[in-house]
């Protein structure tokens, strides 16, 4: 037998809710005496929106599920509409703010149609509560560019407040069930089918040539959500779950993800992603990036030189893998100028050289980053001077190269400079994951489960997909996204009672901003026009 518990329940004059939180409390009879029986929490129900005379039916904004009704008589939760009487007064649905920031809002909303972003959240999230959710959460996490502002805070104080109206916005703060449903498999896949699909109207090569990513989590990112998934207050390990990424090889453009332990590192991890890919949407992989923990005998086996599929490994540091050796083959030729290239402002040694590697052709690329290898080279002298002092002359010689020395190997055939330029392709993607303090970081949720941990990585994916867009469209102009963000912020707008917002004259800085995005300053917005022409939503 099950009632609702209300506390603290303060009512108006007219019998409105002022505050007040609720729990649905199970009771138990038989086995505590014939006067007695044990009570016990089940599922807290947050703020009691409204209560029935009888306490036996109640709405209310949960941490959990949103806003819900839960009736005790039958044990049941039902979904509330905007509309339901019982909500009048009670300000669920406030009024927005007559004066909002809307520049950076309008801009990536636009931004979002143009590139066809926008059409394909809407057809993978079809409900309209959760299709605007999904966009009140993704320009949250896009545009708050590091700064600690809450969902809920972000969105009333913008533009999104006006046309974002069939979301409780108090509900974002600590959205749960937002994350609950993303988590599911089946919003992953819809999503990524979409996706997939619009992007290949556009370019009908997307998804025909791609790789896998096997990019390592560790516990030192801030609030990593993954630390609960995986592990209870050990922060002992230094990678607890790897994230597995398919990408489009000339976009850089997710086409599908998987959240694999961090202790499973073989080739049959990677080709069950492969085929989960090729089952799921239809794409072939015909290349793989990987870090050094799973390339092994059975990887070479299976990718080397002959083999039609290709990767690109990082040798590892083991018994069987010829890396001092190689170092001691190219020593004569690294200060050779015919080897050196720049890369993103490092010098590089680079040199080529075929070796055989548990009886298979492969090709080990050798490379030294001089910028890396000086510096800590430096480092060691200033504070080890009388050790180096007493090292052997060929252990100097290494120790100079040593911080900048790795080895590729690949079945690729070509040069040193356009390898490393494959391989460090996939660290723009984890560049976005690991400044997750500047642009994703992790929201703090009411319970983590496996399920809103992996709504929160599907969150992400999808927040890096519009950074990368954007970043795309940015490429020339030298600018980066935080002066695009903080620029835009300044236009503000205000709406007046029959939902016409006008946007105030722009700076020629703002305009020009825009023109990047090749989105043009209006003078008016319409509301309910915006929600139907632009966002899709029916009025």
């Amino acid at each position: 037998m099950a009632f609702i518990k209300a506390q603290r329940l303060i009512l108006d004059d007219n019998g409105v809710v002022i505050s007040g939180s609720a729990s649905i409390i199970d009771t138990e009879y038989g086995k505590f005496g014939t006067y007695h029986a044990k009570h016990t929490v089940r599922e807290r129900l947050g703020k009691v929106i409204w209560l029935s005379a009888d306490k036996k039916d109640g709405i209310f904004l949960s941490p959990t599920r949103g806003l819900i009704e839960y009736c005790a008589k039958n044990d049941t939760f039902s979904p509330v509409d905007k509309d339901d009487p019982r909500l009048e007064g009670t300000n669920v649905f406030p009024r927005p703010q007559v004066h909002t920031v809307f520049g950076d809002v309008f801009l990536l909303l636009e931004f979002f149609r143009k590139t066809g972003l926008i059409k394909v959240l809407h057809t993978a999230f079809s409900e309209k509560s959760d299709y605007e959710r999904v966009l009140c959460h993704i320009l949250h996490g896009v545009l708050r560019d590091g700064s600690r502002i809450s969902c809920d805070n972000f969105i009333i104080k913008s533009f999104a407040s006006y046309v974002m109206s069939d979301v409780p916005l108090e509900s974002l703060r600590c959205d749960t069930r937002y994350f609950a449903k993303m988590g599911s498999d089946a919003t992953r896949l819809a999503f990524f089918r979409t996706f997939v699909k619009a992007m290949q109207k556009d370019n009908p090569d997307f998804g025909k040539g791609c790789y896998v990513d096997s990019t390592p989590l560790p516990n030192d990112i801030e609030n990593n959500p993954f630390n609960a998934l995986s592990c209870h207050g050990v922060g002992s390990s230094d990678v607890m779950v790897r994230l597995i990424l398919v990408l489009d090889e000339k976009t850089g453009l997710p086409v599908w993800y998987d959240i694999i332990p961090g202790n499973v590192l073989d080739i049959n991890t990677i080709m069950n992603v492969v085929n989960d890919v090729a089952d799921s949407l239809g794409i072939v992989i015909d290349s793989l990036v990987l870090d050094s923990g799973y390339v092994s005998r059975e990887l070479i086996g299976a990718f080397h030189i002959g083999t039609e599929k290709t990767m690109i490994g990082r040798m590892p540091v083991r018994k069987g893998y010829p890396l001092k050796e190689l170092y001691d083959k190219v020593k004569p030729l690294l200060t050779k100028g015919k080897y050196t290239f720049v890369r993103k402002h490092h010098v590089y040694f680079g040199h080529r050289k075929n070796i055989e590697l548990f009886g298979h052709n492969e090709y080990a690329y050798v490379y030294v980053d001089k910028n890396n290898a000086l510096q800590k080279y430096r480092d060691f002298l200033l504070k080890h001077e009388d050790r180096f002092e007493s090292m052997k002359d060929k252990d100097k010689d290494w120790l100079e190269v040593k911080y900048g020395y790795f080895v590729l190997i690949s079945n690729i055939d070509t040069t040193p400079e356009r390898l490393l330029t494959l391989y460090f392709n996939r660290c723009d993607i984890e560049t976005v994951f690991k400044t997750s303090k500047d642009y994703l970081e992790m929201l703090p949720l009411s319970k983590w489960t496996d399920e809103t941990v992996r709504g929160k990585i599907l969150h992400d994916i999808i927040d890096t997909i519009a950074l990368l867009l954007i970043r795309k469209k940015m490429d020339n102009s030298g600018l980066s996204t935080s002066e695009l963000y903080g620029k835009t912020q300044s236009l503000m707008c205000f709406c007046n009672n029959a939902g016409m917002v006008t946007i105030e004259t722009p700076s020629r800085q703002v305009k020009d901003y825009y023109k990047l995005l090749g989105v043009e300053v209006p003078g008016h917005v319409k509301v309910d026009q915006f929600r139907k022409d632009i966002l899709g939503i029916d009025v």
